[in-house]
Formats: structure tokens, sequence, C-alpha cells
């Protein structure tokens, strides 16, 4: 199985992770049925909302993913008491369907463990069904439902 180690950004690579995560939140908002230019402005509000220091917004945190000396992918957890929450978690394009977003996960659920937290949780956009069934292979279980129709 892959293994990766999760490296804490610097400030200086929050920036451009930071606007790569945005464009990023807002394609998934996009393909869930939003337009493009709502998904745009959707994606603002809601990284502006949660980061308001940006970098230095307290109990945030953002990692590389590395597979020895390759970055592999990223991910960005808030932790509020026991519970760490993925906000956002990807895997660079050219080695998805490697199994490196599992073992992002399970990097992420060591460090939790090593950090005396003791629930995980995330979202997921419907229309992700590989994310989906690799969260359901990991043991994730659906707490709720959020249904929309366009009119």
């Amino acid at each position: 199985m892959t293994d990766v180690r999760l490296e804490p950004m610097t400030e200086d690579q929050y920036t451009p992770w930071r606007a790569e995560g945005e464009a990023h939140y807002a394609r998934s908002a996009a393909a869930s049925g939003r337009s493009a230019a709502e998904a745009a402005h959707d994606a603002a509000e809601t990284y502006a909302r949660l980061l308001p220091d940006e970098f230095a917004t307290p109990d945030h945190h953002f990692w590389y993913a590395y597979d020895g000396d390759r970055r592999v992918g990223f991910l960005w957890v808030k932790v509020t008491r026991d519970t760490a929450f993925v906000y956002n978690v990807a895997v660079e394009p050219d080695l998805r369907r490697r199994g490196y977003g599992r073992a992002i996960m399970l990097a992420v659920e060591r460090w939790c463990r090593d950090n005396a937290l003791t629930r995980l949780g995330l979202h997921v956009f419907a229309h992700n069904t590989g994310a989906r069934a690799l969260y359901e292979q990991l043991g994730f279980t659906e707490t709720g439902r959020n249904l929309a129709k366009n009119l």
C-alpha cells in the first residue's frame, strides 16, 4: 500500500494553494449544478468566511502530502474540540487512482489519533462517486444529506 507523509505548508506555499483550493471548490460546486459564476462567487465567500485570517486562522491546518520527495496532494483540516473536519483534500491530477487519496486520509487519521482527536468528518459532493466510494471503504458513514432542485 502507498504511504505518504504530511508536511505542514509554509505561509509562502499557502498563497498559491489558497487560489487553487478555491478554484477546485468552485469547479466541484459547478459540477453539482451551479452556474460557473455562482460557483465561483460561493467559493470565494466560503473561503473568506472559513479563513478570515488566511494562513493564521486559528485551528486550521494545511499540509502537502509527499511520497518520498514527490508532492502528491494536499489536505486542509479544522480542529474543533475532539473533532477534525476535512475541508479540502486532493491528489495531483496525474497521480489519481493510484492509492494516494486513501494514503492521505490514513495519514490524517494517524495525525488525529496522535493529537487525541476522536472523530474525523468531511463533506463530499454527490457527483464525486470515486471519493464517496473511498470514504465508505475507509469506514465513513453518511450523517446527513443536502438536496437541491434547480428552478
